[in-house]
């Protein structure tokens, strides 16, 4: 039987062979829901191994996982999924990161994962953080990468940030006549150099679908709506609040990336006396997954054995 993996990557330009082994790998497909909203996940490996969520960036998908997840399925069992109104997930009348974190519960039971870990990317740090925090009987360990922290006294750039999307406001989506034209506005975000174009036709393809009248971003445009749990607040208690976790938990970050900067990296070191490993991915900006695909594997991979 043709693994309906392969089917992600037949249209893909010249891709190096370890990237077409991982689709090689079985997964299956499934829905949790939560609220009545479907949550469409993949999920890798045996079910009797220690199970893993893997949490996206913000406007990404369950796709940025699917090159990386394979390469770990020998030693886990690990679901990937969309975040609802993003992917191939459900819409809601209204986001925010509370209701997004029990998204992960859902899809871990939903799975049968057993003595889940959580690996969060970016927004997904968000995400998996508040799971954590509402839930830490349930997860084992919680691995953030290049997810926005802030040390103490460090300016916030949230009143910017807050500024430019209520000056957006909700925008419906232009609809593109041909793929080659929404291809062309395809940008990771934050805008970053990324040399390995097969992933950013891979993101690109699985980030749009077809409509009547032509081809339209997958994401519902309503996310893009103020998220009233991440106050000024929340995002001055990211690093305390991830710091004070009682939970094993690691970070991994790239080092070219503005996420994270020094003083935070120190402020975690201090405060956990040296017990969250910090692992900085050389050649990788934010988007990890996309500049250092393997050395990305080997540090997730890491983290779970030790952690």
């Amino acid at each position: 039987m043709t693994n309906p993996a392969l089917s992600d990557i037949a249209d893909l330009p010249q891709s190096p062979e370890w990237f077409n082994q991982a689709f090689e790998v079985p997964r299956t497909e499934g829905y949790a829901e939560l609220d009545g909203v479907p949550i469409h996940y993949f999920r890798w490996g045996n079910p009797d191994l220690p199970g893993v969520v893997l949490t996206h960036g913000f406007m990404a998908h369950a796709r940025c996982w699917a090159f990386i997840a394979p390469l770990l399925a020998e030693q886990y069992c690990l679901a990937a999924f969309d975040l609802s109104g993003m992917g191939d997930s459900g819409w809601r009348d209204e986001y925010d990161v509370s209701v997004r974190s029990r998204e992960c519960r859902a899809v871990a039971d939903h799975a049968g994962l057993k003595n889940p870990a959580l690996v969060c990317h970016s927004y997904g740090g968000s995400v998996g953080l508040m799971a954590a925090v509402n839930d830490p009987d349930y997860w084992s360990r919680l691995i953030v990468c290049d997810m926005t922290m802030l040390a103490p006294g460090e300016p916030s750039q949230f009143e910017e940030h807050q500024r430019r999307r209520e000056a957006r406001g909700i925008r419906p989506h232009q609809t593109h006549s041909t793929y080659a034209a929404i291809r062309h506005r395809f940008r990771l975000a934050p805008e970053q150099p990324c040399a390995n174009e097969y992933l950013m036709d891979y993101m690109a393809t699985h980030s749009v679908k077809e409509t009547e009248g032509g081809y339209v971003w997958k994401f519902d445009p309503a996310i893009m709506s103020m998220d009233d749990n991440r106050s000024p607040d929340w995002w001055t208690s990211i690093a305390p609040t991830f710091v004070s976790l009682p939970i094993p938990r690691g970070i991994i970050y790239g080092q070219h990336s503005a996420m994270m900067s020094d003083r935070v990296k120190e402020f975690v070191r201090k405060e956990s006396d040296g017990a969250i490993p910090l692992i900085g991915v050389p050649g990788a900006y934010h988007h990890i997954m996309m500049d250092q695909p393997i050395a990305f594997t080997t540090a997730i991979d890491a983290l779970l054995q030790t952690l």
